[in-house]
């Protein structure tokens, strides 16, 4: 289901003009350099072709195909890194006098310092002579003056002479840092021009695996020849630099049914096509930072079966909404970024507000077309291999329908700061402050991704990590206090529990009968009176009782009410105070012994919601005197 919804969208993608994704034979390669050759096969230059920005970034190109490339000597065509095209290669000081043995020498030291060494060794000369014959192969049939400079370099080049071109020099660290080459001749790429494309795609059509057969693909269901070995994907947070495979075998248990002679992934029939589309296509999706999110360790990308990037741009709103505070941004009210974000931000409230009145969501209120399949996969890293940690696949109208309805529940009462939280400062909330480790659980990531897509409730282990660091920290912010109530709201909806939706609410409910939630407005309450009392006192009863309070109110009720009087009897506003403590214990017979999870969380939205309201009639009284 995967793999055949993957290969559809690349020939969705195939068809859009407006996309640019390798078609067969091709891929899209990083490139960092341009060597620019003379007609009579001279280095002139070398083109510098990374980005401006404060870390230079590779320019993505479509390149010739570059196939996974295993421990062995494997050479691209018209692209490649410095060891290949250059034969030389950088050790750090460590590693190098680990590997040469320098009572016998058999590499040629070019530079070094304290730190690292460029040489050329063995190992990098066969690179090079591999690359050099691979280029031969392919085009030494082709008559063409950007072909015939490249060979004539090729054939000239001595990698011993790298530290003594002085264009080399210049970029000599950059070069072997990793990055790929291509090669210009007369101001075109020669991996552009049409007739060594041609060349190229004849070369690549009929260069078949010998080790290849034919099968049924089960994917297309047609005969065709099977891809023995998958290409590797870049771009899922914590896999190998490398790459990782999403489809692989590599041991002869994994194979069945008497097809233990067919190796690698012969063992599950995927065709050439097939698997050039599913994984160009997921190289595209990763390659998008607008296609793609991160949830704890899990990669996320997602798409729509539609041309366009409306549904894309969409689902990337709503998981991470990012809305930007004008005295935070340092940006200017008519700024286009600003004025763009604020757009966004008011297009996800207009839909909001009909999610929140049941209305059908239409075209024209999106962008883009509610029946679209959507789909999500969320991908982790598992050594060499990735691994599926969740598939999700619905109508895009529907998606936006729970997207929204997660937002929805989330909403709390605030005195300023975002209106709708991201994923990222979500999961961030259950992260503790004196944890060396800042990355959330990744556990939690997938639960509660599962529960805003299935619309189900929300996981307990993120509702009690929230709760225990709201008691360790003895603090609660519009976040915790949007997805404690979020939490309760779904488990009143769902039936478990014995709270029902209409004490669950956005802001104040004086009228709530529930004792956790008045006691956590009392606490609220008598908070403020010792502030008002005292304003430089540094310890106070949120310092020292919050936690024991939500947890165990009949230990520790009757010592703060007995503390308050103290503070009521110094207080401008006794009368007030006493009043207001008699209003919110009203329905309170007695002080329960010990709170649940549940009723903790009821505790701390009371607790939330009145001083929120203390704040604001705080305000009021302001702006009275004024």
């Amino acid at each position: 289901m995967i793999i055949q919804s993957l290969c559809r969208y690349y020939d969705i993608l195939v068809d859009d003009k407006d996309v640019a994704i390798s078609r067969p034979g091709y891929s899209s390669g990083k490139v960092s350099f341009a060597l620019v050759l003379s007609p009579e096969g001279e280095l002139s230059y070398i083109a510098d072709l990374r980005s401006d920005d404060k870390k230079p970034r590779p320019r993505s190109m479509d390149v010739p195909l570059q196939e996974v490339r295993s421990s062995g000597i494997a050479p691209y065509v018209l692209c490649d890194n410095a060891k290949y095209v250059l034969g030389v290669e950088k050790f750090k000081k460590s590693e190098f006098e680990k590997k040469f043995n320098s009572t016998a020498p058999d590499y040629t030291v070019l530079a070094g310092n304290e730190k690292e060494v460029i040489l050329v060794h063995p190992r990098s000369q066969e690179c090079f002579e591999a690359f050099k014959a691979r280029q031969h192969e392919v085009f030494d049939n082709l008559e063409d003056s950007g072909i015939r400079a490249l060979l004539m370099f090729l054939d000239t080049w001595n990698p011993t002479n790298f530290n003594k071109h002085p264009k080399v020099v210049e970029y000599a660290d950059d070069l072997l840092a990793g990055g790929s080459c291509v090669f210009e001749c007369e101001g075109v790429f020669l991996h552009q021009k049409p007739s060594v494309r041609r060349v190229w795609e004849h070369s690549h059509s009929s260069n078949r695996d010998p080790e290849t057969f034919t099968a049924q693909c089960l994917v297309t269901g047609e005969v065709d020849m099977v891809a023995r070995v998958h290409q590797n994907f870049k771009g899922v947070a914590g896999a190998q630099m490398s790459g990782a495979s999403l489809v692989s075998f590599n041991d002869d248990s994994f194979c069945s049914y008497g097809k233990t002679g067919k190796r690698q992934n012969l063992n599950a029939p995927i065709s050439e096509s097939a698997m050039f589309k599913y994984t160009t296509a997921l190289k595209y999706l990763l390659g998008r930072p607008d296609y793609r999110m991160r949830i704890a360790d899990t990669t996320v990308v997602f798409w729509a079966e539609t041309s366009g990037t409306g549904c894309e741009d969409l689902a990337s709103l709503f998981f991470d909404p990012r809305e930007k505070i004008e005295e935070d941004s340092g940006a200017e009210p008519s700024d286009p970024a600003r004025v763009q974000d604020l757009r966004k931000i008011e297009l996800l409230g207009d839909i909001l507000d009909k999610v929140r009145r049941g209305q059908k969501i239409h075209t024209e209120d999106i962008g883009a077309d509610p029946e679209a399949n959507f789909y999500m996969l969320g991908l982790s890293p598992n050594n060499a291999r990735l691994a599926v940690r969740f598939w999700y696949v619905d109508t895009f109208g529907s998606f936006i329908v729970r997207a929204a309805r997660h937002h929805l529940d989330m909403e709390i009462v605030r005195d300023g700061g975002p209106r709708y939280a991201s994923m990222y400062r979500l999961l961030k909330e259950t992260v503790p402050q004196s944890s060396d480790n800042k990355a959330a659980s990744p556990l939690l990531g997938g639960l509660v991704m599962r529960s805003i897509l299935n619309g189900g409730p929300y996981p307990v282990q993120m509702y009690s990590a929230i709760l225990n660091r709201t008691k360790v920290e003895r603090s609660i912010n519009p976040i915790r206090a949007g997805f404690i109530k979020a939490y309760l709201l779904r488990l009143a909806r769902a039936g478990l529990t014995n709270l029902s939706e209409d004490m669950i609410t956005v802001s104040l409910n004086e009228e709530n009968p529930s004792v956790p939630y008045r006691l956590g407005r009392l606490f609220a309450v008598l908070e403020k009176t010792q502030a008002d009392t005292n304003r430089e006192m540094k310890s106070t009863i949120n310092s020292k009782y919050f936690s024991s309070a939500s947890t165990t109110p009949a230990v520790v009720f009757p010592v703060l009410l007995k503390l308050a009087q103290h503070h009521i009897a110094k207080s401008d506003w006794g009368f007030k105070t006493t009043q207001a403590i008699e209003e919110t214990l009203t329905g309170v017979d007695e002080f329960p012994a010990y709170l649940s999870l549940e009723e903790q969380g009821m505790f701390m939205l009371g607790y939330y919601h009145q001083k929120k309201a203390n704040y604001k009639k705080k305000e009021e009284v302001a702006g009275e005197v004024d």
